[in-house]
């Protein structure tokens, strides 16, 4: 025996008495709700692009100061292109903060502001982060994000090189001056293994781990 669904028939009846001002609301509501979820996914989107762009200008930013740090000279036609990339940027900062040492500390400071803005969009827009200590701690661990997604593609392309031979020597060498600094301390505790060298793989793995690691602190998960 097929029992009746006594509370959906009340509310069909109570739809029934309403009248036609019920569906209206009802219509309206969920037009509303539609609205709102659209312009949800159309803010997630436009922060998608927006945090490309500042990824892609904090990693170039990251670039230029680790250029300077190993002095490689600004008529090389990557470093030129990337000073022009970052000019407008770098050069306001350095009315204030100047570089010294090894480091271009204007580079460093600029990056650091850039993560600032998407931190802050990020809280206007999705909620996070979320808590003091997380916002705190969000541009840091995001300008370290950047470091390593730079290294890792670095290493990529360095890799790639290396299966082309003479044909991409000028490439490879700069890729190599650029990456031979963080593969220098592996290779020192691990030998050729038949000839072949796998300290940029190890390298890989370790920046694979820490890039897990820092991402959700760089999004303002920290303490949370």
């Amino acid at each position: 025996m097929v029992r009746p669904n006594f509370p959906a028939r009340r509310q069909a009846l109570a739809a029934s008495d309403a009248g036609p001002h019920y569906f209206f609301y009802t219509n309206i509501a969920a037009s509303l709700a539609g609205s709102r979820r659209s312009d949800s996914d159309a803010m997630g989107f436009f922060y998608d692009l927006f945090s490309f762009f500042t990824g892609f200008l904090g990693a170039i930013l990251l670039l230029r100061a680790w250029l300077w740090s190993l002095a490689i000279s600004p008529r090389d036609p990557l470093v030129s292109v990337i000073w022009r990339l970052t000019d407008w940027l770098v050069n306001p900062v350095a009315y204030v903060i100047k570089p010294r040492g090894n480091w271009e500390w204007t580079c460093l400071i600029s990056a650091l502001l850039v993560a600032v803005v998407q931190v802050l969009i990020g809280r206007e827009v999705i909620g996070f982060p979320a808590t003091a200590m997380g916002f705190a701690l969000a541009p840091f661990a995001l300008v370290l994000r950047w470091a390593v997604n730079l290294l890792i593609w670095g290493l990529i392309l360095y890799v790639i090189a290396g299966f082309f031979g003479p044909r991409y020597i000028g490439y490879q060498s700069m890729l190599s001056t650029l990456v031979d600094p963080f593969l220098r301390p592996i290779r020192r505790f691990l030998p050729r293994i038949a000839g072949m060298d796998f300290s940029a793989a190890l390298l890989f793995l370790i920046l694979c781990v820490l890039l897990r690691l820092i991402t959700p602190a760089s999004m303002g998960f920290w303490m949370l």
